[in-house]
């Protein structure tokens, strides 16, 4: 089988699936069709058939998400032709399940197509213990707009927002209460900590997690929602409209962070988030700037690793932080520090770029990371100065920039950062 899906970004995607090629290699062509999903993501679909001319990049899920039924049920005709390890992946495939089933069709929703599922039915091979449980596909319609994407799940698993859709949710108890977005859309503990709710957000569909921790100095700190940092640089963004936002306030009024004392209370509030409220609890991310980005670091230090794990950071993106000592990894990372930063005595942050480094394994030089553009910070054109290493077991991602910002000193968080780190968040591996 063969499709052509034409995009406007350029070129054409083609997809090829055939029984012996998917027989040959189903990772492969699980992989190929996830690198288009992802591709035909950023673009929008051109029509492709009369009547359908507002097809979106939203359908395309659907077809992908056939196209994978079908290169999986194509295995099917060949046991041999699968390693007993697939059974485990959850990326390319599926996961796992006891039970298959026939294709079926969910009933129209309004305004457009409701479900697609197409669970396959079979054997594992040796090692493994039941049939390939298939991909599910939801979207909410292409009618008019009361529909939405809901995302992308195996059979038993939870659907998931927009923000990093090919992923399967990991629903947090409160997910299990259905409670209504809270008033405003804002739940605040005075001088503890702020929760931020997306419009989008219904107590029943897990949202991604960004947890931000403001930097020292009362300025950052704040006195309210409205001016405490990681609000007031993420309203507006991608952040605020897909994420449910986690802003802890320091125990010190004056800003600055102190690990013995605000570690108790970071995770009390996180687990109050996880139980009252419906989050995907392996999708939480952390940033910091300044003080904030130094209790990251302290967080990922080796001598508490049962912090790290209760906060189950899936990705960080500390800016301006300092060296601590040895880190527990791997862990996704991007590391963003100004290139001379008279905060940190002209420094540019190598030193825990190295402690990154060396917690995720890396074992090459970098190249360029084209993924991040350049922006004007007032008369500054800003080279973001983005690098990636190579031989890394998870993304290491290094930002040395020259954005003058904080009173010239290059320690604030850069014009380019909150785009940034939501790409690079999105695109961030399960860990």
């Amino acid at each position: 089988m063969k499709i052509h899906l034409p995009i406007p970004c350029g070129s054409f995607f083609e997809a090829r699936f055939s029984g012996s090629a998917v027989g040959a290699n189903a990772h492969e062509a699980g992989a190929n069709a996830h690198r288009f999903l992802r591709a035909a993501e950023r673009c929008t679909l051109e029509p492709v058939h009369e009547g359908f001319s507002s097809i979106s990049s939203h359908v395309a899920r659907v077809v992908l998400g056939l196209m994978l039924a079908i290169a999986t049920a194509c295995t099917q005709d060949d046991s041999s032709s699968v390693s007993p390890d697939m059974a485990g992946s959850a990326g390319a495939m599926a996961p796992i399940s006891g039970a298959g089933g026939s294709a079926s069709v969910g009933g129209g929703g309004a305004g457009g197509v409701a479900g697609m599922m197409m669970p396959t039915a079979g054997t594992a091979p040796s090692g493994g213990t039941g049939g390939v449980a298939g991909v599910e596909m939801m979207t909410g319609g292409m009618g008019d707009d009361s529909g939405a994407v809901a995302g992308m799940r195996s059979d038993g698993g939870s659907p998931v927002s927009d923000a990093g859709a090919d992923v399967m949710a990991t629903p947090s108890a409160g997910c299990s209460q259905g409670a209504d977005r809270p008033e405003g859309g804002i739940v605040q503990v005075a001088q503890s900590h702020y929760f931020v709710f997306p419009e989008s957000y219904d107590g029943t569909t897990p949202l991604p997690v960004l947890v931000g921790f403001h930097g020292c100095g009362g300025v950052n700190r704040g006195t309210s929602a409205d001016d405490t940092e990681w609000l007031r640089l993420t309203n507006g963004s991608v952040f605020a409209r897909d994420y449910v936002r986690f802003v802890p306030l320091s125990a010190d009024a004056g800003g600055c962070w102190s690990y013995d004392t605000d570690i108790v209370r970071t995770k009390a509030a996180f687990d109050d988030l996880l139980e009252s409220y419906c989050v995907d609890t392996s999708r939480v991310f952390a940033t910091g700037h300044s003080s904030g980005a130094q209790l990251i670091v302290q967080i990922l230090l080796s001598s508490h690793t049962m912090d790290a794990e209760h906060l189950r950071f899936r990705a960080v993106a500390p800016v301006a932080a300092s060296d601590y000592g040895p880190m527990n990894g791997p862990i996704p990372v991007m590391y963003i520090q100004g290139m001379m930063d008279a905060e940190r005595g002209n420094g540019d942050g190598h030193e825990t770029v190295e402690r990154f480094r060396a917690a995720n394994g890396c074992s090459g030089g970098s190249v360029a990371y084209a993924e991040v553009s350049g922006c004007q910070s007032g008369s500054t054109s800003v080279n973001p100065g983005c690098v990636i290493y190579d031989g890394c077991m998870a993304p290491t991602v290094w930002c040395s920039h020259n954005d003058p910002q904080y009173g010239g000193t290059m320690h604030g968080v850069p014009c380019f950062a909150i785009t940034a780190m939501h790409d690079f968040f999105d695109s961030a591996p399960s860990r």
